[in-house]
């Protein structure tokens, strides 16, 4: 399990922004940085438009992680938002989470103020992870 993340205001906001203005559809995105620290969101576009699931054509998977190569980053975490349901990992998040070494970011819009956990998956178990939003 990697130690605290620390994820940037302004990369908190753009993913607030981001999945707002796709509400009441599923949005996604991948964070990538390096060691612990995100530097850099790429927002994704659900090819699904769903209130419950989201899908990511795999050419579009493997061009944003070349160009997280090409800065030089790294895959930290993936994110996405349940538009009406708690931050918690579903069945579907789960059996179709990329990586182990990989974590996952949800973003639950079912109450007026966004609630973001960040998850680490291991199969069909997770387990929250610590993050800090730094100003």
């Amino acid at each position: 399990m990697k130690s605290e993340i620390i994820l940037p205001q302004i990369c908190y906001d753009e993913i607030i922004n981001q999945l707002d203005s796709n509400l009441p559809y599923e949005a996604c995105g991948f964070l990538s940085g390096n060691c612990n620290q995100i530097k850099t969101v790429w927002p994704l576009i659900n090819q699904l438009q769903s209130s419950n699931r989201f899908f990511v054509d795999k050419k579009v998977v493997n061009m944003t992680l070349e160009q997280i190569n090409i800065k030089q980053e790294k895959l930290i975490a993936t994110y996405h938002s349940h538009p009406t349901t708690l931050p918690t990992p579903s069945y579907s998040d789960l059996k179709n989470h990329m990586s182990k070494d990989i974590l996952m970011m949800i973003v639950s819009f079912k109450y007026q103020d966004p609630i973001m956990k960040l998850f680490n998956i291991d199969k069909n178990n997770y387990f929250e992870c610590l993050f800090r939003i730094k100003t």
